[in-house]
């Protein structure tokens, strides 16, 4: 397990990168409220988001702005961005930072700086298990970890992941094409694109009350699910759960805004003044600032996991067509893709013939992967 140091910035912009509107009851509120979303990465690169919210009439809508952002420590060491150009999302090196004081965020916004709290980074969980197995119908695979709250354990724990898998495209590509003769000839090297890895994160946090619970540990709490056939179980799948504590303040205020956007589509209750915020405008305090800043070390943990679960399914056939005119089809995004014989004819009779099909069904790169192995990888 490696633990590194985090400061998480927690806003309405953290659940979702889109532009929405959101109802609130903001009726004569005229200033714009900006909105901050980061993280403070001790020993690694950090990151905030800039945002802001307006009024107009009884809606509010979100919007990117730019600004800067540093980070200070409590022995006035300032962190900056490589970058001297405004932005909506700053980067800021820290790998040098130490692990042993308080920080804080400022953020300037046409001309007018934020800060967060100086915040001491609480312990993280002990993360004692993280383990892969399948649904009581066995018809997913689901990811549980066991975990123990830790010497500061205050009842809440945030749990994130990182993923990545191995997988195949649809179908293996048999086939090439010649555009200067648009000619297909058949493969007589290996496909080098039938393989490929890809990564995903989780957007948001998963939350954990253990308050009512005897002792400090949560056993096999879900963290992911995904059917038996889904392309994570190709070959070789791997997980990174990270997880940190919270405090109460942290985490009534990360579910509120889980809780209104799941349920309702709106980012704030009906007051969004009465939610915590431990961030400010230094120079005018009655200016609005919206967001919330927490700070945690965060323990993490990997595993990974074969294709043991994995139950194989038939690709899809219904975009699959045999091509009569190569360079059409080709300037569309077709490619020739295999010799085979599907129920095409009148009353399901069978047609044989070399099949086209979209790039994404025979290139695993067009699928969303890439072939750059990770570094960890097994």
């Amino acid at each position: 397990m490696k633990k590194f140091l985090s400061i998480l910035v927690f806003t309405a912009a953290a659940l979702s990168s889109c532009i929405y509107p959101y109802d609130t009851d903001l009726k004569g509120v005229k200033d714009t409220i900006v909105v901050l979303e980061g993280e403070i990465l001790v020993g690694g690169v950090s990151t905030m988001r800039i945002s802001s919210v307006n009024s107009f009439s009884e809606s509010i809508f979100h919007h990117e702005v730019r600004g800067m952002a540093t980070v200070e420590d409590d022995q006035g060491n300032i962190y900056s961005s490589n970058s001297k150009v405004p932005r909506s999302l700053v980067s800021i090196p820290m790998e040098d930072a130490p692990s042993d004081r308080k920080y804080r965020f400022r953020v300037t916004v046409d001309g007018t700086a934020y800060y967060s709290d100086w915040l001491d980074p609480l312990e993280p969980p002990v993360i004692e298990e993280v383990k892969a197995g399948l649904s009581a119908d066995s018809t997913r695979v689901e990811i549980t970890t066991t975990l123990d709250g830790g010497v500061d354990a205050s009842g809440y724990i945030g749990i994130t992941y990182d993923e990545t898998w191995e997988f195949h495209a649809d179908y293996m590509c048999r086939y090439e094409l010649d555009t200067l003769k648009w000619r297909i000839n058949e493969r007589f090297l290996d496909y080098p694109n039938y393989w490929c890895w890809r990564s995903n994160s989780l957007i948001g946090m998963i939350l954990v009350d253990y308050t009512e619970i005897d002792g400090n540990r949560v056993v096999s709490y879900p963290v992911q699910a995904f059917p038996r056939y889904n392309n994570r179980n190709h070959r070789k799948y791997s997980i990174e759960v990270h997880a940190v504590t919270l405090s109460n303040e942290a985490y009534k205020y990360i579910k509120n805004l889980n809780d209104n956007t799941n349920t309702s589509g709106t980012l704030f209750s009906p007051n969004p003044g009465e939610m915590p915020s431990n961030l400010y405008c230094l120079t005018n305090p009655d200016k609005s600032v919206m967001g919330y800043v927490t700070a945690s070390k965060v323990a993490s943990q990997r595993i990974f996991m074969d294709s043991q679960y994995h139950t194989p399914t038939l690709p899809p056939e219904g975009y699959l067509f045999i091509s009569e005119d190569y360079k059409h089809d080709y300037e569309f995004g077709y490619y020739p893709v295999d010799f085979m014989s599907l129920p095409r004819g009148e009353e399901g009779a069978y047609i044989s013939g070399i099949y086209w099909g979209p790039m994404r069904c025979i290139d695993c790169i067009a699928a969303g992967g890439t072939k750059e192995k990770p570094d960890f990888w097994q």
